[in-house]
């Protein structure tokens, strides 16, 4: 506490409130700590100089000041007449390493704050090293001392000793009656208006229950660019502030991926109409932090610049603001951070050397340590070339990422004398050496262009090891030599009906032996593929048909009816052909390999066609990427829809390996295909991160002893599952590949291993011979750690959409790097990425209304489309919804007559033109949809949907009540009825699998994946489900030989 005679007891400024309130919230910790040391040269007369800093605490009010908080409800400052004050000599004569000390010392300083209340908040040790070399340490809060009077007292210091005049000391009251005694109100109206419409990329937290921890970079520009600076500010009569200030926001927009930047500014707040000359002397901390908040655009650099200027000396006659008042402005939570970053130019008018010398001392070196409250803080320091500083905290910014900002503020302040005539956000503070770090990291392995298609290495197979396995099932398996003569058989077919080069041919069959050889059979008689859902709705099996034009169809007989005006092959009629494999009218590298269709926003799916160059180099990048562990045995858990089918189906036939081909039931049952797994000895699988979840839990302790590989794709990986996988097999590779389908199915992976994991688990890298960039906005490189878009070029990239809506193109024609290698071959691909450090990819989500469900890539718009086109629908909005963690369900919300239609009828209705998995889960009603200012549905001011209120009977019995609590975790609702619906609840097909295997884990009842279609309702389940029971105890019907009903997913 305060001890001694008081002098004056007067009031704070806003900036020393603000640093009191973050300092008696953490009273343990160093905030506004501030350390300065010089190792001096020369013989210093330690008793004069001692005493002269004991005459400049006496002379300057703030240094006698102490602060205090609790006795009133506004804080003071009392100022002791004569508080207790030395500077403290030590000896330091025999130590062989001064800096090693050094550092030591300031940290057991800092591990000491000041006692606010206890003045002088100043720290001085002068530390002898030798006869005519000491060491002068300064520790000071900020409260009391800011940059400016750090040169001031310094000066004053020096003086005195060396016995020179000092100018007259003046209280640091006056500058505080001064400030307080400006218009708040009026400074409040100002900042609220200038920071009005600001939205954060962010909102930033320090992390509960840690401190600071502080490190720091730095960069001294050349003398000729500290030239060209200060030359540029007296022609264009723009501050050296502002030109910092300018390139700073470039770089915060640049790495933030944001054109609206904010940040604090700290200003010295001198007025000259306050005490004229002597303003410049007056001791005490007589800063404030504006917040500055700086939009790029399209005027030239220097107009932008002018600018700036004029918008900070408005905000500088507006006067301070806390920062406290800048959260709330910005809507903020309490505990988060109102700025990220804090911009200090300092042009003290000191010449520091030459002042010791003055003094008879030679100043060697000095550092300042400060100990800022903002992950980063940038210290810039003018005098014979600027130097450029940035303190940064440990838990908000990695070293990589500070020397990467500096890197970029460098380039920035280099570039501007010469782009004053160019827009200013077309400046590129992203300097040449970086950016080919970057170029580096997003181009794969070179990889040489394969020759032939793969239907030539499929065929070479079968010819090199005819006997080999080329299918396995659970009943059997094919050799090589049997699936070449199926193949061979459904291509003489097809040429029987005239499909040749250049045609296709629809594939309308399910997941079956015989649905491999009909692929590869097209392939041989020339044509490319179409994959046709056999489950879809009929109107969208309809549309594909009639988008890709196939010139046949191969399908079963049953579904052979359905299709009109095409020629049809059935698989069931198909004659092996061992000797009539002919190679004549083989597919080259120029022709289409598959059409495979994806959503599309207009309500249409659309085709995308992949060419067999792009297949080839798929089948080569695999092989490259995955040399150290070739294909044994591939678990096919995708339907040939779906482009995850691609990789392994011919991966692994022109590796030579064989398929593992469950059947359509298998693919739904975790516990199946776990069996499936070990009973073949698979070596390699790949299916989503949630099916690969319930088969590492089916797996047991028994895990997968040889199974050598699991790639998981098509939907982000959770970091427990990289550990889970770990746990259960250890001895397997865990890949988590990414890709687009017009991208020939995956383009980048990551080997994850658990010990790397943290937040989320990265997509990896490129696979060899991609080449990908991470643009922004601007179409520009996006730095490391930056949000941007992905985009692929190279071989990897697929021909063309089929049916897409007007306008839209798979290739981005105009890209910015269309040059060279990339010229003809960019997708942008709409996923928001970030490329991290260690050169890894880190996925972000979409930056349009593309989602992906169970793995499906599913166009919002499209079924918004369908939904408009149901009478009495007005308007349709669908979004998707995550509640606690779970998997995303889709949300209709509706207006319109038609719109009351309970959700059943809406499902059938919409059902007719859309799969199961693009169906809602849920639906809204309303009287009208809200609007933004520009007309548009405003999605983010839709409700969640809640639970429909409805009347809940109780479960009962035992059976009932635990299957009722098991759907109730899983779907996420507080209650679940016995007349309840499954899916009406919310609940989906990968929910459906959870239930599944919940059931046998905790209930041990035989349940299946078809018992929940089949009997959705909970005490319709439980009565399914407890009659098995009882029939299999009597030797009833064995359970596989029940109806399979058709799940949607895509693994």
């Amino acid at each position: 506490m305060t001890r001694g005679p008081i002098e004056d007891i007067h009031g704070l400024t806003e900036m020393q409130r603000a640093m009191l309130v973050r300092c008696v919230a953490h009273p343990d910790r160093p905030l506004y700590m501030g350390q300065w040391w010089a190792l001096l040269d020369g013989d210093l007369d330690q008793e004069t100089f001692c005493d002269a800093w004991h005459r400049v605490v006496a002379r300057h009010s703030a240094l006698r000041s102490g602060v205090h908080w609790e006795i009133k409800k506004d804080p003071f400052q009392v100022v002791l007449a004569a508080p207790a004050f030395a500077v403290e000599r030590l000896d330091w004569s025999g130590c062989t390493d001064w800096r090693s000390d050094l550092e030591a010392l300031l940290g057991r300083d800092r591990a000491d704050p000041f006692d606010l209340k206890r003045p002088p908040l100043i720290r001085v040790r002068l530390i002898t090293l030798a006869p005519a070399r000491r060491l002068l340490v300064w520790t000071r809060h900020h409260l009391v001392v800011d940059g400016w009077s750090l040169g001031e007292i310094l000066d004053e210091v020096l003086a005195l000793y060396a016995g020179r005049p000092v100018p007259p000391a003046v209280p640091f009251r006056r500058y505080v009656d001064w400030a307080r005694g400006r218009d708040p109100a009026a400074a409040r109206t100002y900042w609220s208006g200038h920071l009005a419409g600001f939205e954060s990329n962010e909102t930033i937290r320090n992390p509960a229950g840690t401190a600071p921890d502080i490190a720091e970079r730095s960069i001294d520009l050349s003398a000729d660019v500290t030239a060209r600076l200060l030359g540029l500010s007296r022609d264009e009569r723009l501050t050296l502030s502002t030109l910092v200030e300018g390139a700073w926001a470039m770089v915060l927009a640049r790495a933030g991926g944001a054109d609206d930047i904010l940040f604090g500014c700290v200003e010295t707040v001198r007025p000259p109409e306050l005490l004229g000359d002597l303003s410049a002397h007056l001791v005490g901390p007589q800063v404030a932090v504006l917040p500055c908040r700086v939009r790029l655009d399209g005027t030239t650099l220097r107009q932008w610049l002018s600018g700036l200027q004029v918008a900070r000396t408005q905000g500088r006659d507006a006067g301070p603001v806390g920062l406290d008042a800048v959260r709330d402005m910005l809507g903020l939570p309490r505990d988060a951070l109102p700025l990220r970053s804090l911009l200090a130019v300092q042009t003290y008018p000191l010449d520091l050397a030459a002042a010791f010398r003055g003094a008879g001392v030679e100043l060697i070196e000095s550092g300042d340590v400060t100990l800022p409250d903002m992950p980063l803080n940038l210290m810039v320091e003018v005098g014979a070339s600027i130097l450029l500083r940035l303190m940064f905290d440990h838990r908000h910014v990695a070293p990589v990422e500070a020397e990467q900002y500096l890197d970029m503020l460098a380039t920035a302040l280099e570039r501007i004398p010469d782009g004053l005539d160019r827009p200013a956000d077309a400046l590129d503070v992203l300097s040449g050496s970086r950016l080919r770090q970057i170029e580096a990291c997003l181009t794969g392995a070179a990889l040489p262009p394969p020759a032939g298609t793969v239907v030539d290495l499929v065929l070479a197979r079968i010819h090199a090891q005819p006997d080999a396995p080329a299918i396995v099932t659970r009943d059997g398996l094919w050799s090589y030599a049997e699936l070449g003569a199926r193949a061979a058989g459904v291509a003489a077919q097809l040429r029987a009906r005239g499909v040749g080069r250049g045609d296709r041919v629809g594939l309308l069959l399910g997941h079956r032996p015989d649905a491999i050889a009909a692929i590869l059979g097209i392939h041989f008689a020339g044509a490319a593929y179409v994959p046709i859902d056999p489950d879809a709705p009929p109107e969208r099996r309809a549309l594909v048909l009639e988008t890709a034009g196939p010139a046949a169809v191969v399908t079963s007989r049953s579904s052979a009816s359905g299709i009109v005006g095409r020629p049809v092959v059935a698989i069931e009629d198909v004659i092996a052909a061992p000797d009539s494999l002919e190679t004549d009218g083989l597919p080259s590298r120029d022709d289409e390999a598959y059409l495979i269709f994806t959503s599309g926003s207009s309500g249409r799916p659309k085709g995308v066609s992949v060419g067999h160059d792009n297949l080839s180099y798929h089948v080569a990048a695999n092989a490259a990427e995955n040399h150290d562990l070739p294909i044994r045995r591939f678990l096919l858990t995708f339907p040939l829809f779906f482009d995850g089918s691609v990789t392994g189906i011919f991966c692994t036939l022109a590796d030579g390996g064989a398929l593992v081909l469950p059947t359509e039931a298998e693919t739904r049952d975790p516990d199946a295909l776990a069996a499936l797994v070990r009973a073949t000895d698979a070596s390699h699988v790949c299916m989503t991160p949630s099916l690969w979840a319930l088969l590492l839990d089916a797996a047991g302790p028994l895990g997968f002893t040889g199974l050598r590989m699991a790639k998981v794709a098509a939907e982000p990986c959770p970091p427990t599952l990289v550990r889970e996988h770990a746990a259960r097999a250890p001895a397997a590779v865990l890949c988590n590949e990414y890709g687009p389908t017009e991208a020939t199915v995956w383009v980048s992976v990551e080997r994850c291993r658990s010990e790397t994991v943290d937040a989320s688990v990265a997509i990896g890298r490129p696979l060899p011979g991609t080449r990908l960039h991470v643009v922004d906005a601007r179409r520009r490189p996006c730095p490391f750690g930056t949000v941007g878009e992905l985009v692929v070029a190279g071989p990897a990239v697929a021909r063309a959409y089929v049916g897409a809506e007007p306008g839209v193109s798979l290739r981005w024609l105009d890209a910015p790097f269309r040059t060279g290698r990339d010229a003809a071959s960019c997708y942008r691909t709409g996923d928001r990425v970030a490329l991290g450090f260690d050169g890894r990819l880190f996925f972000h989500g979409r930056q349009d209304r593309q989602i992906k469900v169970s793995g499906y890539r599913v166009e919002l718009g499209e079924i918004e489309a369908v939904l408009l086109a149901q009478p009495g629908i007005r308007e349709a909005a669908v979004v998707a919804e995550s509640i606690d963690g779970r998997p995303e369900r889709l949300v209709a919300h509706l207006a319109g007559s038609a719109a009351e239609a309970d959700d059943e009828t809406l499902r059938r209705r919409i059902g007719e033109r859309l799969p199961t998995y693009m169906l809602p889960q849920a639906f809204v009603r309303h009287g009208r949809l809200p609007r933004t200012g520009s007309g548009k549905i405003d999605t983010a001011a839709l409700p969640p949907a809640c639970p429909p209120q409805r009347r809940v009977e109780p479960p009962a019995g035992a059976l009932e009540e635990k299957l009722a609590a098991i759907w109730a975790d899983l779907v996420g609702v507080p209650v679940v009825g016995r007349h309840d619906d499954f899916f009406a609840l919310g609940g989906s097909s990968l929910v459906a699998m959870q239930v599944v295997a919940r059931i046998r884990r905790d209930l041990g009842l035989p349940a299946m994946i078809a018992d929940l279609f089949e009997a959705p309702q909970l005490a319709r389940l439980a009565e399914r489900l407890g009659e098995r029971v009882a029939v299999d105890a009597t030797g009833g019907p064995a359970l596989s030989a029940r109806r399979r009903t058709r799940v949607e997913l895509p693994s």
